[in-house]
This record gives C-alpha cells, structure tokens and sequence, in this order.
C-alpha cells in the first residue's frame, strides 16, 4: 500500500493534467485495463478513455473547485465542483461530486465520477 501523501499528490497531479488539457499526461496516470464510469456511461481500457478525456475537452470541462480528498488506503475519493459548455447549454452552470479513485500501485485502476448537485445557471457564480 502506497502513503496517503503519494496517492493525494498523483490525484492532483491528475487535475492539473486534466486542466492543461495534456492528454499524454492524463493517460499516464491510467492502468492498460483500466475502467472509469462517468454519468451512466462506462469507458474500459485506455483506449475508451482515451476517448472521454477528448469528448471532455472538447464540452470545455473545468474543475473549478476542489473541496476535499480523502485517502483510505488505495483510493482517493475527491469532493470537486465542475463546469463544461454542456452543463451551460442544458442551463446549469455547475455541477458538485466526487471522484472515486482506486490505484494498483501507482496506477488508477478505476475510477467513477458521481454527481451530487447541480447548480442552475442563474445561480452560479
């Protein structure tokens, strides 16, 4: 089992990935059979994931706060707030939850984005 302070730092180096837009260094992060789950959908292997990080960029997802991270021994869970260009076409300007990240060594094995709130677009700020 790796420390909490290992697990926390590649979670955000992950974020900071993610906010550059640096495909290659988001994909380092990911185990070959890796799975993440995101709304109702399911992306297995880096190439399917591959994937949901361009369709991510292209709807200009930001995570424009991150509230809280707690490590209990190989995962991460993240409380985060994001925006993106969809979330503001459907009217909501953000959008609260968590990231769940389970590592194999220092890889993410899997992952699942869960919504808590959505925030309407005339009341976000």
């Amino acid at each position: 089992m790796q420390q909490k302070t290992e697990l926390q730092s590649m979670v955000q180096a992950y974020f900071k990935s993610l906010a550059a837009r640096d495909l290659s260094q988001c994909m380092d992060f990911f185990a070959e059979d890796a799975n993440l789950v995101f709304y109702m959908g399911s992306y297995r292997g880096k190439a399917a994931i591959e994937q949901w990080h361009r369709d991510r960029f292209a709807a200009d997802l930001r995570v424009t706060r991150i509230d809280k991270i707690n490590v209990q021994d190989n995962t991460v869970i993240v409380n985060a707030v994001a925006t993106s260009n969809r979330l503001k076409a459907w009217r909501l300007g953000s959008l609260s939850g968590t990231a769940t990240f389970r590592f194999n060594g220092d890889k993410i094995n899997d992952v699942k984005f869960g919504l808590q709130k959505a925030i309407p677009l005339e009341n976000w700020r």
